[in-house]
Formats: structure tokens, C-alpha cells, sequence
């Protein structure tokens, strides 16, 4: 399972694996769309990555216990007299998780407006014997996060396969194995929608410091929020 793999050993959410890949960061993504017969440039076009078991719509009360937990998970354990001062400056942790959670309440949420999903990236580990069959599995609709299921988001969005080479796991295949598999899956798939992604390369107690700092500017900075309430 990719999904189980990248936390275990990076600490990651696929969408997270993803994140600094969306077009956020300089020099940022340039694409071309086809409107009728012309051909239209998007500079600094970007994406952002969603893991498809979040892709919810919250009810009023989800909504009001994700931003009280936000609130709590962010203020100070039992603060002394110094700590209370300071965090009443300016900009206070908590402050600023409060604010950003009540502004995502008031903006238009992911799934409304012009908001769709570009594609879906289908992820399966290239140590998979059959990484094709996991594939078409995948690509059932029934697989789709519960908005699209549900008629909220395009059902069929594009759909993008992505085989997940690990260097650091002994069992995942050769070069010339990665390789095969790829051409395999070309056979199967559209050729231009099918990708290699391989990761953790190099020894594990060795990172770069930019690389590490890139990827911490993507990562949720607190556990989870709780599970939402019934409605």
C-alpha cells in the first residue's frame, strides 16, 4: 500500500509527497489549455493535492468542532505568567491557526464555484507483482473520493497512474525491472498519463536541509483533527 509506505517511512501523506510539486514554489508551472480553435497560455498555474479519503464536505457542526480543536491543539499547556504575555504578541500560534481555519469556514469551499479536479493520481508501489491489475482497480469509479461518488465532483476526472519506486525498500525491482513494468503499464494505459516517481535515494540519517525545509512548508504541522461528529 503507497499510502502506508510514505507514512511509515517519510512521515508523509501522498498529498503531502506531492505538495511541493503543485506549481507553489519558483519557477512555478506553465501550461496551455485548447479553447475552440485557440490555444491559450496559464502562467504560474497551480495545484494543490488532496488525499482522497479528505475530500469531504464538513456539515455546521464538523465545521465548529474542527475549529474549536484547532483552537485547543494550538494554545499553550499551561502557560506561565511569561508565556501568557507573550502570547498575546503578535502573530500568536494560535491566533493564527484560529484565523486560518475561520477563514477556509468563510471562502468558497474545494468543491464549489469553478473548483473541479483536474486529475486523480493513482499511486501503487512498483515492488507490486502486478502493478497493472492494482491499477484498474483503481480506476473503478467506486474508488473515487465520496464527493465525486456522491454527483458533488466530476465522477470521471482524468486519471493519472504514478508507479512509486522506493530505493530504500529491498523489495522493491531492479532498474531494469522499473522499467519493464513501465512499458507495460504504457501498453495499458495512455502513454502520456503513466510515471515513474522514484524516492529515497541516498542513506535515511541523511538529508539535505533544503530539501527538508521544503517539504516542512507542505506538511500538516498537527496530528489530525478528531473524527467528525455525527450530524
Amino acid at each position: 500500500n503507497a499510502k502506508t509506505r510514505i507514512k511509515e517511512i517519510n512521515g508523509l501523506s501522498l498529498a503531502e509527497l506531492f505538495a511541493p510539486f503543485g506549481g507553489h514554489f519558483p519557477p512555478g508551472i506553465s501550461v496551455s489549455v485548447q479553447s475552440l480553435e485557440r490555444q491559450i497560455a496559464i502562467e504560474h498555474f497551480r495545484v494543490q493535492f488532496t488525499d482522497a479519503d479528505s475530500a469531504v464536505q464538513l456539515s455546521q457542526l464538523q465545521a465548529d468542532q474542527l475549529a474549536d480543536w484547532t483552537v485547543e491543539s494550538s494554545a499553550l499547556e499551561r502557560p506561565t505568567r511569561s508565556q501568557s504575555a507573550k502570547a498575546l504578541e503578535a502573530p500568536s500560534p494560535w491566533y493564527e491557526e484560529w484565523r486560518s481555519a475561520l477563514f477556509r469556514s468563510l471562502r468558497w469551499s474545494d468543491h464549489e464555484g469553478l473548483d473541479q479536479p483536474t486529475a486523480a493520481l493513482l499511486v501503487v508501489m512498483s515492488k507490486e507483482s502486478d502493478p497493472a491489475m492494482l491499477l484498474e482497480q483503481l480506476l473503478h469509479s467506486s474508488n473515487m473520493p465520496p464527493l465525486c461518488t456522491q454527483g458533488v465532483l466530476d465522477p470521471v476526472p482524468s486519471r493519472v497512474a504514478v508507479l512509486l519506486h522506493d530505493a530504500s525498500d529491498p523489495a522493491s525491482p531492479s532498474k531494469e525491472e522499473l522499467v519493464r513494468k513501465l512499458e507495460n503499464l504504457k501498453t495499458s494505459f495512455a502513454p502520456n498519463q503513466v510515471f515513474v516517481l522514484e524516492i529515497n535515494h541516498g542513506p535515511a540519517d541523511h538529508v539535505e536541509q533544503e530539501i527538508q525545509d521544503l517539504f516542512k512548508t507542505c506538511r500538516s504541522r498537527r496530528a489530525p483533527p478528531p473524527p467528525p461528529a455525527p450530524n
